[in-house]
C-alpha cells in the first residue's frame, strides 16, 4: 500500500487490466488520470468487458495463464495492449480493430483456440 501511495504521489501513471478493483482491494483511491485501464480502453458501451486473457489471445497472439496466475505476466500483457491500442489509434483503426475482437469473442462464446 506505502508503495503504491507512494507512486501515486509522485504522478506515476499505472498501467494494468481491471485496475479499479485492484486499487479498491488496496483501498487507494487513485485519480483518473493516472490511470490507463486496458479493461476500459478496450471496452464498447453497452458491452461485456474483455477479459485480460482474451484480449491477449485476440490481440497479441499468444496465451498466457495456462497453469498459475502470474501478475508480473498480466502486467507486461497490459501494457503491451496498451501499446497496440495507441498504435491503432494513431493509425486511424482501433474502432474497426475493436469491433473486429467484439465480433470474434460473440461467435466463438469468448472462448479461447476457437
Amino acid at each position: 500500500y506505502l508503495k503504491l501511495r507512494y507512486l501515486m504521489e509522485q504522478g506515476c501513471i499505472f498501467v494494468g487490466h481491471g485496475l479499479r478493483q485492484d486499487f479498491a482491494t488496496v483501498n487507494l483511491v487513485v485519480p483518473p488520470h493516472q490511470i490507463l485501464d486496458t479493461v476500459e480502453i478496450y471496452h464498447q458501451p453497452g458491452m461485456r468487458y474483455i477479459s485480460l486473457r482474451f484480449l491477449t489471445n485476440c490481440v497479441l497472439g499468444r496465451d498466457m495463464q495456462q497453469d498459475v496466475h502470474d501478475s508480473v505476466e498480466d502486467a507486461l500483457a497490459a501494457f503491451e495492449l496498451y501499446e497496440k491500442a495507441v498504435e491503432w489509434k494513431s493509425a486511424g483503426i482501433f474502432d474497426l480493430k475493436l469491433q473486429e475482437i467484439y465480433s470474434h469473442g460473440q461467435k466463438n462464446d469468448w472462448k479461447l483456440g476457437i
